[in-house]
């Protein structure tokens, strides 16, 4: 059996940071997303994984190659233009001879979910699906099941809708009749897999496989926070040979430092914290709960919470970037109650004294003066003057 992972997808939602890299490339703890998916997948007894990719999808092959380094075989398959994961898959058809494990490419799941997926199919010869239970079903897609199977797929109902919190996990088992379901599929722009489930269950079982191991989604800017707490949850700090920490600095637990990184004295990252390669952390400059990507230099004095920076990019003196709870518009929809102190794109140059409130997300490209005060949304390569 071979693992599809569908990563072509651009994550619109995800912009600034995924304008510049595709989403499986996103830092989570010391690796990227599609690092632990692969792991999780060999673990599990799969050494054949087919990576569909599209968006910047160079970053992707320069960085997974042949897979040696993972313990797999990878092969590429390309998905020009994103019309859906319906479509993403029905790509990878000539790559498979047979049975198929099938993973969205933004969750991370644990390899003995996988195994059961495999076990089940086998002993049924019939679709599986891995669902996982949640607090708000009404951001995903609510599965009901009858006597362990799917008896329907409901993308993103309306609170009076929800019948049950159940969701569909992303992970699935299939036989090669899978393909030949997606091309019947009727549909109306994208072509997504739950619409050709949808039809798949009127006639063909589809076998739910309960899970509630760690199931970790990355699709909004704040997810990239949550899912780094779950995975390093638990974890001991890992600083890099390279990295050089200051005696005089305090690193809590867990955090991540990458290689030739700097941490300067008096500089204090406390708890969840992920530092890319060749990053500086400036003398009592405090960081908590927070992703910096590479080449980035945090000046002294500054303050960052709750926050993602991109990479190359230079936060000023004394700057304070607020953390704690907000609401967040993405793509005209509005999330209440957030914990996310900003988003601020690569190549950013913020000056000092520079207050960035909780929920701002700034584009690529951003020069700051000092002195500003920035709130809600900041388009990339703009010019912001104090006042």
């Amino acid at each position: 059996m071979k693992a599809i992972v569908l990563a072509a997808g651009e994550g619109t939602r995800l912009h600034p940071l995924t304008k510049a890299r595709p989403k499986g490339m996103l830092p989570i703890g010391d690796k990227p997303l599609l690092a632990h998916i692969i792991n999780s997948i060999e673990a599990a007894g799969i050494d054949e994984v087919v990576l569909v990719v599209g968006h910047k999808r160079e970053r992707v092959q320069s960085h997974f190659q042949n897979g040696d380094d993972w313990g797999v075989d990878i092969e590429y398959v390309v998905q020009e233009n994103p019309r859906g994961t319906g479509d993403a898959l029905l790509e990878a058809e000539h790559n498979i001879g047979g049975d198929c494990l099938v993973i969205n490419g933004d969750r991370i799941v644990e390899p003995e979910l996988l195994e059961e997926l495999i076990h089940r199919y086998r002993s049924t010869n019939e679709a599986c699906m891995a669902i996982t239970e949640v607090d708000d079903p009404t951001a995903y897609g609510a599965v009901a099941v009858k006597a362990r199977r799917v008896v329907d797929i409901q993308e993103k109902p309306e609170p009076h809708e929800v019948t049950s919190s159940l969701v569909n996990a992303g992970v699935y088992a299939f036989g090669p009749e899978i393909f030949s379901a997606i091309r019947q599929t009727d549909h109306y722009g994208e072509l997504k897999l739950t619409d050709t489930l949808r039809e798949y269950i009127q006639n063909h079982a589809l076998h739910a496989v309960h899970y509630d191991g760690m199931w970790l989604e990355l699709s909004r800017p704040w997810d990239l926070l949550s899912v780094n707490d779950g995975v390093l949850s638990g974890t001991s700090s890992a600083v890099a040979d390279s990295a050089s920490i200051s005696e005089d600095a305090t690193l809590g637990t867990p955090v991540v430092v990458g290689d030739h990184s700097h941490i300067q004295p008096g500089a204090r990252l406390f708890h969840d914290v992920v530092i890319g390669d060749n990053v500086t952390i400036g003398a009592n400059a405090v960081v908590t709960n927070a992703v910096i990507l590479e080449d980035t230099i945090v000046k002294p004095g500054a303050v960052i919470t709750d926050c993602i920076v991109g990479a190359g990019s230079e936060i000023g003196p004394l700057n304070s970037i607020e953390g704690g709870r907000t609401d967040v518009r993405v793509d005209d929809e509005l999330y209440t109650d957030i914990k996310f102190g900003g988003f601020i794109g690569d190549n950013v140059t913020i000056g000092g004294n520079v207050t960035v409130e909780a929920g701002t997300i700034i584009g690529n490209g951003v020069h700051v003066e000092s002195g500003s005060t920035l709130s809600g949304r900041v388009p990339g390569d703009a010019h912001v003057f104090r006042g």
